[in-house]
């Protein structure tokens, strides 16, 4: 019932499966290893008391069950930016809605840009002079839109060794001067920007004089203060473009396009991947780090056609390849755990990935991390902000049709709940019969707007998320073959709905923060405690998912699981 794979890809699949099946078995005695060493056992004891005394064998099943059933997850944003839709890889709710399948990053480009040619190589610039007046300690920023020639923009004066903040901006900036030169640097908790200074530079709010922080700024930017207006490239989608590429044809020896990062049609499109990650930490939201919205998919559709690599190939390719310094991403890497094509594994095969993921991250993987979120109660363990970054890729190959390729959808409670674009994305899993969730996440964000791009906030941050925070959208839920699984009175959908109304006037009223939206998640968790759900876990609706796919339990034990007729209509789907 899986996608048909080109010629091109099931060779790839074959070609990992058997040497993910040599390694696999390989890897076996050494985490029966660790699992029984000292070090292992500590970090057990301080966490996980229910699992300190099973043997290593019984600890390698639970890791191996939990794989199988874990979710493989593609996060996106809800909306991209309104100036640039069309030319921005990837998904969106709008996207969705108008598909009959789930696009990887080239075909969203293809299909609706009305230029590829040009988005392949698109360059995006800002224009800005820099003057500075040493007997005033002032430095004089002036920008035009468009190019130098273009329509000015206020000018804006900051004081020399001073330190500046936006309202909510989690950044703080400050400007120097020395020898002609002006240099920007800046201190993050909670955003990663090729682009920040620009973004700091050209908004339009007042700053806010602030003390400055004591440690060394994680981005810094050197300007010319001569005066004169000057191009500055923030983003160049020739390299970005190509560098995918370059991941896809070496790491994962896909198909060759005919020109470097630029498919000229749909065709060699779809020899790429979709990205996803599986989501063994088990974070509420999905994968938030890609944006505000998250699809699960049914394994039983993607499991003979996804390839798993044990840490994400664009990070690998930009770190480790093309050396590139990621300074606000404190992670120490050792790059010499991966090899290019060598260590990739399937989920059929995949228990060496578990060591290649240990080795590559020095500060731990998700050899501990998985084991520690099983323990119960459901959420008894956070998932540290590193850990978002620290999955397994799973590079997903053939057509991802609707509504067979998706299990359910997932949507950000702050950003999403009460708005538009939440009822677009209702709208979507409506349309395809597909159970939606509603997540608290992280919530880390003060201000809430929808993502345009990655989102690195909890990566950033030295912090623990609990992330175990999940309601089933019972508006959508009755009009799926789900819905046998959980009776629920009618005044639940009533309540519910009047939540969101509330929501909405909250948005309508005022810019609602995160500790608004965490209250409101508050009120919903305790008026409609039958909608909190926890993620499969291993031992979960087994019989069940021997037809079906499952999107959760329900923390009184129910297993939230589609109808047969649903696995019916989807074997009819081709």
């Amino acid at each position: 019932m899986g996608p048909e794979l080109t010629a091109w890809q099931q060779r790839v699949f074959n070609e990992v499966t058997a040497r993910a099946a040599e390694l696999s078995e390989a890897a076996e005695p050494r985490i029966l290893a660790i699992f029984d060493s000292q070090e292992f056992r500590a970090k057990l004891a301080s966490c996980c008391p229910s699992l300190v005394e099973l043997p290593a064998r019984a600890l390698l099943e639970k890791l191996s069950e939990q794989l199988q059933v874990a979710e493989v997850v593609s996060g996106f944003p809800a909306a991209h930016d309104p100036a640039d839709e069309g030319n921005t890889p990837g998904m969106s709710i709008s996207l969705g809605l108008e598909g009959s399948f789930f696009l990887n990053d080239w075909e969203a480009i293809l299909l609706h840009s009305k230029d590829p040619q040009k988005a392949w190589h698109q360059i995006v610039a800002n224009y800005k002079a820099f003057s500075v007046d040493h007997p005033l300690q002032e430095v004089k920023v002036q920008e035009w839109l468009n190019g130098c020639s273009g329509m000015p923009m206020p000018t804006k004066f900051f004081t020399l060794d001073q330190c500046y903040r936006l309202a909510g901006l989690p950044v703080t900036m400050r400007l120097t001067a020395a020898k002609g030169l002006v240099q920007f640097s800046a201190w993050t908790t909670n955003t990663l920007s090729e682009d920040v200074e620009s973004y700091f530079l050209g908004a339009r709010a007042a700053p806010t004089k602030v003390p400055c922080p004591a440690e060394t700024p994680q981005v810094s930017a050197v300007y010319v203060a001569d005066g004169e207006c000057h191009r500055f490239v923030t983003h160049n989608n020739t390299k970005s473009f190509r560098d995918q590429d370059v991941a896809e044809t070496s790491q994962y020896k896909l198909k060759p396009f005919g020109l470097p990062g630029a498919p000229a049609t749909l065709q060699e499109a779809a020899e790429r991947p979709v990205y996803s990650m599986v989501n063994l930490n088990m974070i509420d939201a999905g994968s938030p780090v890609f944006g505000d919205v998250s699809a699960v998919f049914a394994r039983k559709y993607i499991s003979q056609s996804t390839v798993l690599s044990p840490v994400d190939t664009g990070f690998f390719q930009a770190y480790c390849i093309n050396r590139q310094g990621i300074p606000m991403l404190r992670l120490s890497c050792n790059c010499s755990a991966m090899t290019a094509f060598k260590e990739l594994g399937t989920f059929q095969h995949n228990l060496h990935l578990f060591l290649h993921n240990q080795d590559f991250w020095e500060s731990g993987g998700l050899l501990h991390s998985t084991i520690q979120r099983l323990e119960p109660p459901w959420g008894s363990n956070p998932v540290s902000g590193s850990s978002f970054l620290k999955y397994f890729e799973g590079a997903r190959l053939g057509k991802l049709a609707y509504p067979t390729a998706i299990r359910f959808l997932i949507g950000s409670f702050p950003v999403l709940f009460g708005t538009p674009l939440g009822v677009s994305l209702q709208t979507w899993a409506l349309n395809r019969g597909w159970v939606l969730v509603w997540s608290l996440g992280p919530n880390d964000k003060r201000l809430l707007h929808p993502t345009t791009g990655f989102d690195f906030g909890p990566v950033l941050q030295n912090l623990d998320f609990k992330v175990n925070q999940r309601i089933l959208d019972p508006v959508v839920l009755a009009k799926t073959t789900a819905t046998s699984s959980l009776k629920l009175d009618s005044s639940v959908v009533q309540k519910f709905r009047k939540l969101w109304e509330h929501v909405v006037a909250l948005r309508s009223q005022a810019q609602v923060t995160n500790a608004t939206m965490a209250q409101q998640w508050l009120e919903a968790t305790e008026q409609l405690p039958e909608l909190s759900l926890r993620p499969l876990m291993a031992g979960d609706c087994t019989r069940q998912l021997e037809d079906v796919e499952c999107v959760g339990v329900t923390l009184e034990g129910s297993c939230i699981c589609y109808g047969l007729e649903a696995a019916a209509v989807e074997n009819l789907v081709v």
